[in-house]
């Protein structure tokens, strides 16, 4: 379960040669039944590139780096070489911060049909409300993002940045406007003939007749509601933990060990 760690300047600097073509791009936001079109996505055959996936291979450092480049100047700008480095294994992608760059996975990928995928606003801002932005107020993430830097710490990093950028961590007015605003934009930058907007629960059928591949008998997939959200991320925290304490002990025991032998020589002498 440990996450591989990313090598961002190797990683970026060779050259990538994909093993699956990209065909689709998700650009709307999570919560927006991302992980029910993931799964969907997978029995149509193909694979999803997901949130989960960066964060289990070790992806979250460089999508960080991306978001401080694109976003507050720092670092060089994402391009076909980046997205190819970290999606080369995977022919679609889908969550944030992903549709943050649907300029530039259009541009990379030309041939790739976006699924803008939608609900409503106010719908979607209490579901955020319900489970993403409860669980990043848990006050223990402060703690485990240093005693776990590996994983709990690229994560912490990394979602609290992107929720930065999004909408200064404000969980209201602002935020509502401004996923009405990605909306829009994506709108206004994707082809209308490579655009498919998709309603929250409208099931198989444009999914299948946008991707052009035959519709599935068995029902679409209701993934990760809210009871699943939190025993998802409850899971993380335990493993969290568990890395933590193993993190702690690595220093502990030998400085206890150090100081009871400094102990002992002492008393002796």
């Amino acid at each position: 379960m440990a996450a591989k760690r990313g090598t961002p300047s190797a990683d970026m600097e060779r050259v990538v040669t994909r093993s699956r073509p990209m065909k689709v791009l998700v650009m709307g936001m999570g919560r927006c039944g991302t992980s029910s079109l993931a799964e969907a996505l997978k029995i149509l055959g193909y694979r999803p590139y997901d949130f989960i996936d960066r964060m289990m291979l070790g992806h979250l450092d460089l999508w960080t780096q991306a978001l401080r480049a694109k976003f507050l100047g720092i670092g060089k700008p994402w391009g076909r070489t980046e997205l190819d480095t970290v999606t080369k294994d995977f022919d679609c992608v889908l969550d944030v911060p992903c549709p943050f760059f649907v300029e530039e996975f259009i541009d990379a990928y030309p041939d790739a049909k976006v699924v803008l995928n939608k609900r409503d606003v106010d719908k979607w801002l209490t579901s955020m409300n319900n489970t993403l932005f409860t669980v990043f107020q848990w006050p223990s993430w402060k703690i485990l993002r240093y005693t776990d830097p590996g994983l709990c710490g690229a994560w912490y990093t990394h979602v609290m940045l992107t929720w930065e950028i999004f909408c200064g961590h404000d969980h209201g007015e602002i935020c509502r406007q401004r996923f009405l605003q990605h909306y829009e934009h994506v709108r206004s930058v994707v082809p209308k003939d490579r655009l498919l907007e998709y309603d929250l629960g409208a099931g198989w059928e444009p999914l299948c007749k946008f991707l052009e591949v035959p519709q599935p008998k068995e029902d679409f997939p209701n993934m990760n509601k809210k009871e699943d959200f939190f025993a998802i991320h409850g899971q993380y925290w335990k493993y969290s933990v568990y890395l933590s304490v193993k993190n702690v002990a690595k220093v502990a025991v030998p400085v206890l060990a150090t100081a009871i032998g400094a102990f002992y020589y002492a008393r002796k002498a």
